[in-house]
C-alpha cells in the first residue's frame, strides 16, 4: 500500500478519535445543564470545607496535562535513525491520540468540580480551555505529510 494512502487512512482513524473527544465534551456540557436544571439550585454532591484549595487544585492539574501533553508530544516524535515511513505514521498517529485524549482532562477536571460543588462557572472555562487544546492539537494531515517528508 502507497504511503499516501496510509497516511489517509491513519489519519482517518486519528481524527475520529478527535472528534469522539468533542463529541463527549458536549455531553459533558448537556450533562451539567441537566443536573443544573433539574437539580436547581445545585450545590454540588460533596460539601467541601475549603473549595478554593479544590479550585486551585484543578485548574493546576489541568494545566499540568496540557504541559504534559504538549512534552510527550515533542518526546513521542523523536526519530530514530532506524524509523521507517511506516514507523513515523505510527508514532504520529499514537502521538496524536495521546494528545486528543489529554485535551480532555480540563473539561473532565471542570466537570469534577462542578459534580463535587456545583461550579458551573469553573466548569464554563474548563472545558473552553479543552476545546481550545483540542483545536490546536487536532490532528491535520498536511501537517503529517510535511513531517514525514522531512524526516525522509
Amino acid at each position: 500500500m502507497e504511503t499516501q494512502e496510509i497516511v489517509r487512512r491513519t489519519h482517518r482513524i486519528a481524527a475520529m478519535v478527535a472528534y469522539s473527544i468533542l463529541a463527549a465534551m458536549v455531553l459533558y456540557l448537556v450533562l451539567e445543564e441537566l443536573i443544573r436544571m433539574k437539580m436547581a439550585p445545585f450545590h454540588g454532591f460533596y460539601p467541601v470545607s475549603n473549595p478554593q484549595t479544590l479550585r486551585y487544585l484543578f485548574y493546576g492539574l489541568s494545566a499540568a496535562g496540557v504541559i504534559l501533553a504538549r512534552l510527550l508530544q515533542s518526546i513521542m516524535l523523536r526519530k530514530k535513525p532506524q524509523d521507517t515511513a511506516l514507523d513515523l505514521i505510527n508514532k504520529l498517529h499514537r502521538t496524536s491520540l495521546v494528545a486528543s485524549v489529554m485535551s480532555e482532562l480540563p473539561a473532565l477536571f471542570g466537570l469534577a468540580l462542578f459534580l463535587i460543588r456545583g461550579f458551573n462557572r469553573d466548569f464554563y472555562v474548563l472545558l473552553a480551555i479543552s476545546i481550545i487544546v483540542l483545536f490546536i492539537f487536532f490532528p491535520r494531515r498536511r501537517a503529517w505529510e510535511a513531517w514525514i517528508a522531512r524526516q525522509i
